[in-house]
């Protein structure tokens, strides 16, 4: 299908969580969400796609002593450049693919020029892909997944891995989309694991989960993502705490992924924990449960050959994965040759470059005969209506069975829109979303997520955003979040 991108609008409303997310040096309270529309032209007639994420401190550029506000300066420069771009490759009729590979070089390049990260170049091409993806498939009347399958977007993957060449995308997905998913609950560094662990005064009266006792016991979820800090001791401690309030409620039925997050700056530095982990009995079963390892080198030394010869080494006994590293579309790659055995998906590093790289697993482990490369759903605190429903509808079209949320638990659900926008994706989406305690928010029951409604024309959201409460880049101001930070 051959379109022409006619314009680009980016819309900005902030938000605030319910529970503070640490992650990381980072500690999520408030944040804008962003809104970009692509307006573009297939055939003589005009449609308009959306997408939306999160602005997040501290992930896409961890640069010691840049404050927040400055990375939003960043996040808003990436997404600007890209929308540049991309309507430069796209003034004419073109497949959506070629444009887009023309139109990410051009953006690496200039980011790397402007002193941006590779992970924060992916993002703004991200934003402009994914509303450009929702449009085309609004245009075509049907669904991300039946768009993937029937190509499209005019995918060769040949020309990102060429271990690909001569084969489409459908030679890898899945026959049908899921159409549930069970959750993966992050442990953030500073959640409250029990009772006791919240403040005096801190206690939250909404009727939801605060603790992840709490959590464990009302959802019934059974996977989980811990995040450690490269504090050996406090890191033990609070996963002995963790073990024995999951495998109180679920006993030996659950599963585990820990997440390094960047925080070691050398592979010797997490195999201490790993060692220390492997001889503790108290944390023997939580380790036999271990999926994998993500990402527990800094992004700096992740993918350097001289730093990381422990990462094969420790693959052998759990697969380690790269998120943060995965940048640019040869990184998981350039990874797996230094012995990492899988690579993230989230929609706000691309979801082409998620496509393209279990295209790449699928074929390594055809060669090997065995399952040993794998991808995982990972998230970046994403609410509804467009960043969640979007992520979650990739996921799906990739048949993942299960992934990482946070942004239901962290963030008091659609409160942060107005009502009419909060009734609509309720009236769009029953199996997705319910009211309860006052608030549209995910209905999270027995450990999943149902998602059948998401199967709709589009990536994965019926309702379209209302721009009337959002602000422009330029009329929104970073002291409107509260934060205090200059």
């Amino acid at each position: 299908m051959q379109l022409v991108l006619l314009e680009t609008r980016l819309g900005l409303r902030n938000s605030a969580t319910r529970i503070p997310f640490r992650y990381g040096s980072a500690c999520l309270t408030r944040c804008p969400q962003a809104i970009l529309a692509a307006t573009i032209e297939v055939g003589g007639r005009v449609q308009t796609g959306f997408s939306g994420d999160c602005f997040p401190p501290g992930w896409f550029d961890k640069t010691s002593g840049r404050g927040f506000a400055a990375q939003i300066e960043d996040m808003l420069a990436s997404i600007g450049m890209a929308e540049r771009i991309c309507r430069e490759e796209m003034n004419r009729p073109t497949a959506l693919f070629p444009a887009w590979l023309a139109a990410g070089e051009r953006v690496q390049a200039e980011a790397a020029a402007r002193g941006l990260t590779p992970l924060l170049a992916s993002f703004g091409l991200s934003m402009v892909e994914r509303a450009v993806i929702d449009a085309l498939a609004r245009r075509a009347g049907v669904s991300l997944f039946q768009a993937l399958q029937g190509n499209l977007f005019g995918i060769e993957p040949g020309r990102v891995h060429p271990e690909l060449q001569a084969v489409e995308p459908a030679d890898w997905l899945p026959s049908e989309p899921r159409r549930w998913l069970y959750v993966r609950h992050t442990v953030g560094l500073s959640d409250p694991l029990t009772a006791a662990d919240v403040p005096p005064g801190e206690r939250l009266e909404d009727g939801f989960p605060q603790t992840l006792e709490e959590y464990v016991g009302q959802t019934g979820t059974r996977y989980f993502k811990i995040k450690v800090s490269n504090r050996l001791e406090h890191d033990l401690d609070r996963l002995r705490a963790i073990a024995r309030i999951v495998e109180h409620v679920r006993g030996s039925d659950y599963a585990v992924t820990l997440d390094g997050n960047e925080q070691y700056q050398g592979a010797s530095e997490f195999d201490e924990l790993i060692e220390a982990i492997e001889r503790d009995e108290s944390l023997r079963r939580l380790w036999r449960n271990t999926l994998l390892v993500e990402q527990p080198l800094d992004r700096r030394i992740a993918l350097d050959e001289g730093q990381t010869s422990g990462i094969r080494t420790l693959s052998d006994r759990k697969p380690v994965i790269i998120d943060e590293s995965d940048g640019t579309l040869d990184a998981f790659r350039r990874a797996m040759a230094l012995g990492y055995r899988g690579v993230s998906s989230k929609n706000c590093k691309g979801p082409l470059k998620s496509l393209l790289n279990l295209g790449l697993c699928w074929r390594t482990n055809q060669r090997l005969g065995a399952d040993r490369y794998l991808m995982t759903g990972e998230d970046l605190c994403t609410v509804g209506i467009v960043p969640v429903q979007a992520d979650l509808c990739l996921v799906a079209a990739l048949g993942l069975e299960h992934v990482e949320r946070n942004g239901h638990h962290f963030h008091p659900g659609l409160s942060y829109l107005p009502p009419h926008q909060q009734a609509a994706a309720l009236e769009a989406h029953p199996d997705f979303y319910c009211r309860r305690h006052g608030r549209v928010a995910p209905w999270l029951n027995d450990g999943k997520f149902q998602i059948g409604s998401l199967q709709c024309a589009g990536f994965g959201f019926a309702v379209e955003p209302d721009f009337s409460g959002f602000e422009s880049p330029a009329e929104w101001q970073f002291a409107s979040l509260g934060l205090g930070e200059p």
